[in-house]
């Protein structure tokens, strides 16, 4: 089960206040009767059944008025559970390129500095890829579209060759904001196969990618993740030259998370990839075509339900009931 907008879920607390005026309405009704037939103990049994039938009344409609709000907060939360297939009729591949340019991609525990290998590998794509769109979106502690969805390769090219960390201001590492932005970075009413190819070292200092993973899959976009560096670690060395240090004056040793990258690839349903294996820019070029071919060949997708109208009438047929109990007269038998 996926709730698309949980915070409509903490609007149910209304029903502490509705419940509340309900107790009020009651107790005042019993005032009311008692004043109107002189008896505040119990009155005669005419005044009884005409305060009886109030109650039912007003219980009743409350009870339905109160059904109906859950289940329209139930509608605004958008929840979804299970899958049905979805015709496609698509043509083409769009990728969108997320690149890590924190601090840390700085670091040169390959043959080449990380950025620098990342940016390598995303030319040889798009050279492998010759037919694909791509866009490109670059994060540190915040995302940033550096490259809209474009077929011109000179852009793209000029891009990776001058890529560096300056191209993102925000300090840390956040690799949910790439994804996220990554997933809104494919433009809207095209025919065309989606995909993501996200290069990082998986050092994330906020964010929790593993969601924006999940959403990825939900929406039948693998991600497919490059991983930059070592696990043995190295230092990073900055522009001037000098060493990266903590508070503790040492300098500082980033490592290739590994686990976090495969996660990410295993939630989405997409492939990890490590840049210091031969020939992995082929084998990812070669993945994506496969991507592209299968999703030709399958003619649908399985997409989540979401059962807002299912909860929308309901709660209007319920909504209906609470007004008609109140308005319909009930005649003494």
């Amino acid at each position: 089960m996926n709730v698309e907008n949980p915070f409509y879920l903490l609007l149910l607390l209304i029903l502490i206040p509705v419940a509340a005026a309900a107790v009020w309405n009651y107790r005042q009704g019993r005032v009311s009767r008692g004043r109107l037939t002189g008896d505040t103990e119990g009155g005669g049994a005419g005044a009884n059944d005409v305060f009886n039938r109030f109650f039912v009344k007003t219980f009743l409609s409350t009870l339905f008025f109160c059904a109906f709000l859950v289940l329209a907060l139930l509608a605004l939360a958008d929840i979804s559970w299970g899958t049905s297939p979805e015709p496609e009729d698509r043509s083409g591949l769009d990728v969108v390129i997320a690149v890590d340019v924190s601090r840390s991609m700085l670091a040169q525990d390959s043959p080449a500095q990380r950025l620098r290998t990342a940016a390598d590998i995303c030319l040889g794509l798009m050279q492998g890829l010759p037919r694909c769109r791509f866009a490109v979106v670059v994060f540190r502690g915040a995302a940033l579209l550096a490259v809209p969805m474009t077929e011109d390769r000179q852009i793209l090219e000029s891009f990776f060759q001058n890529i560096s960390p300056s191209v993102a201001g925000s300090a840390g590492t956040s690799v949910e904001s790439g994804l996220d932005l990554a997933l809104e970075a494919f433009p809207a009413g095209t025919a065309s196969h989606k995909a993501i190819v996200l290069l990082s070292d998986g050092e994330s200092l906020a964010g929790f990618p593993g969601a924006s993973a999940e959403k990825a899959e939900t929406l039948g976009i693998p991600v497919f993740t490059v991983g930059t560096g070592a696990a043995e670690g190295s230092v990073i060395r900055l522009a001037d030259g000098s060493l990266l240090t903590g508070k503790d004056g040492r300098p500082v040793v980033t490592r290739l998370n590994e686990n976090a990258l495969r996660a990410i690839a295993g939630l989405s349903r997409g492939e990890y990839f490590s840049s210091r294996e031969p020939g992995v820019t082929s084998r990812l070029a070669q993945k994506l075509l496969d991507f592209e071919e299968s999703r030709g060949k399958m003619g649908f997708r399985l997409v989540s339900v979401h059962r807002y109208r299912g909860f929308l009438f309901a709660g209007f047929l319920l909504l209906c009931a609470a007004v008609l109990v109140r308005s319909i007269k009930w005649r003494k038998n």
